[in-house]
């Protein structure tokens, strides 16, 4: 199931650090798919995304 744009924010604010792949686990969805969630989110500015090691981080901004 692809999560709404309310219920991704949510998941991202209720941890410190959201990385695609806990975002990919929690939903049961592929990483592609969450990079195209979070593409959008930072075109809208409700979030931005910085590359910690090898791992992207999802931050709200």
């Amino acid at each position: 199931m692809i999560p709404k744009e309310e219920e991704l924010i949510a998941f991202v604010k209720a941890r410190e650090l959201a990385n695609y792949s806990d975002i990919a686990k929690y939903f049961d969805i592929n990483n592609s798919t969450v990079s195209d969630l979070i593409n959008d989110l930072v075109k809208k500015k409700k979030v931005r995304v910085r590359k910690i090691g090898g791992s992207k981080v999802v931050l709200l901004k």
